[in-house]
Protein backbone atom coordinates (compact mmCIF):
# COMPACT_ATOMS: atom_id res chain seq x y z
CA UNK A 1 0.00 0.00 0.00
CA UNK A 2 1.52 3.44 -0.99
CA UNK A 3 2.42 6.05 1.73
CA UNK A 4 2.45 9.48 1.74
CA UNK A 5 5.59 11.03 3.11
CA UNK A 6 6.18 14.98 3.79
CA UNK A 7 10.11 15.73 3.34
CA UNK A 8 11.79 18.63 5.30
CA UNK A 9 15.20 19.77 4.35
CA UNK A 10 17.46 22.15 6.31
CA UNK A 11 20.14 22.87 3.45
CA UNK A 12 23.22 23.43 5.22
CA UNK A 13 25.61 24.21 2.32
CA UNK A 14 24.70 25.21 -1.36
CA UNK A 15 25.01 22.54 -3.97
CA UNK A 16 27.83 22.49 -6.19
CA UNK A 17 25.95 22.90 -9.01
CA UNK A 18 23.87 25.65 -7.52
CA UNK A 19 20.12 25.90 -6.79
CA UNK A 20 18.96 26.49 -9.98
CA UNK A 21 20.15 23.33 -11.51
CA UNK A 22 18.50 21.51 -8.16
CA UNK A 23 15.45 23.01 -8.70
CA UNK A 24 15.16 21.77 -12.34
CA UNK A 25 15.84 18.46 -11.09
CA UNK A 26 12.85 18.50 -9.37
CA UNK A 27 10.75 20.23 -11.57
CA UNK A 28 11.55 17.16 -13.72
CA UNK A 29 10.63 14.56 -10.74
CA UNK A 30 7.33 16.25 -10.41
CA UNK A 31 6.85 15.70 -13.86
CA UNK A 32 7.75 12.13 -13.49
CA UNK A 33 5.33 11.33 -10.66
CA UNK A 34 8.82 10.68 -8.55
CA UNK A 35 7.46 13.68 -6.30
CA UNK A 36 3.78 15.29 -5.68
CA UNK A 37 4.54 19.06 -4.69
CA UNK A 38 8.01 20.84 -3.70
CA UNK A 39 8.78 24.39 -2.16
CA UNK A 40 11.80 25.92 -1.56
CA UNK A 41 12.31 28.97 0.67
CA UNK A 42 13.22 32.26 -0.62
CA UNK A 43 16.64 32.47 0.99
CA UNK A 44 17.05 28.56 -0.30
CA UNK A 45 17.95 27.09 2.78
CA UNK A 46 14.88 25.27 3.29
CA UNK A 47 12.65 22.68 1.25
CA UNK A 48 9.73 20.93 1.36
CA UNK A 49 8.89 17.94 -1.09
CA UNK A 50 5.80 15.44 -0.74
CA UNK A 51 6.08 11.66 -2.49
CA UNK A 52 4.36 8.34 -2.39
CA UNK A 53 6.36 5.65 -1.51
CA UNK A 54 5.66 2.25 -0.99
CA UNK A 55 7.44 2.21 2.20
CA UNK A 56 9.29 4.52 4.83
CA UNK A 57 12.51 2.73 3.13
CA UNK A 58 11.69 3.13 -0.53
CA UNK A 59 10.94 7.21 0.95
CA UNK A 60 14.61 7.79 2.20
CA UNK A 61 15.77 6.02 -1.34
CA UNK A 62 14.48 8.52 -3.23
CA UNK A 63 15.64 11.35 -1.03
CA UNK A 64 19.42 10.00 -0.73
CA UNK A 65 19.44 10.35 -4.75
CA UNK A 66 18.52 14.06 -4.59
CA UNK A 67 20.44 16.49 -5.69
CA UNK A 68 21.57 18.23 -2.49
CA UNK A 69 23.50 14.76 -1.32
CA UNK A 70 26.03 15.60 1.51
CA UNK A 71 24.42 19.45 1.92
CA UNK A 72 21.48 18.87 3.79
CA UNK A 73 19.74 17.40 6.65
CA UNK A 74 16.21 15.52 5.85
CA UNK A 75 13.04 14.64 8.29
CA UNK A 76 10.77 12.05 7.37
CA UNK A 77 7.02 12.76 8.19
CA UNK A 78 4.79 9.75 7.01
CA UNK A 79 1.42 11.45 6.63
CA UNK A 80 -2.23 10.02 7.83
CA UNK A 81 -3.79 11.90 4.92
CA UNK A 82 -2.65 14.18 2.34
CA UNK A 83 -4.74 16.15 0.13
CA UNK A 84 -4.29 19.57 -2.14
CA UNK A 85 -6.25 22.28 -4.13
CA UNK A 86 -8.20 20.49 -7.57
CA UNK A 87 -6.16 23.34 -9.11
CA UNK A 88 -2.78 21.40 -8.54
CA UNK A 89 -4.29 18.16 -10.11
CA UNK A 90 -3.18 17.52 -13.68
CA UNK A 91 -5.69 16.33 -15.83
CA UNK A 92 -4.98 13.09 -17.83
CA UNK A 93 -4.37 14.04 -21.58
CA UNK A 94 -5.96 11.95 -24.03
CA UNK A 95 -4.80 11.52 -27.43
CA UNK A 96 -7.46 10.30 -29.06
Amino acid sequence: MKQFFLVEIDIIQAPSLGMEDSIEKLNYWLAEGRIQTFGVSDDHKKLWLTLIADSEYDAWETIGILPFDGYFEPVLTSLSTYNQSIDLQFPAICLN
